[in-house]
């Protein structure tokens, strides 16, 4: 068996892992919602009946 892979292994979760968190350091979310005179309010803004 083949051993030379083991070598590497811990060299690819590291690898993995730096990939890891430069994708979460790029990943936001943006707020869904509305801006009135009160402030911010999340979500869709009733319309009046």
């Amino acid at each position: 068996m083949n051993k030379a892979w083991l070598q590497t292994f811990p060299g690819i979760l590291a690898f993995a892992a730096i990939i890891s968190r430069v994708r979460d350091a790029f990943k936001f979310e943006v707020p869904v919602g509305y801006q009135d005179e009160t402030g911010f309010h999340y979500g869709v803004k009733r319309t009046g009946k």
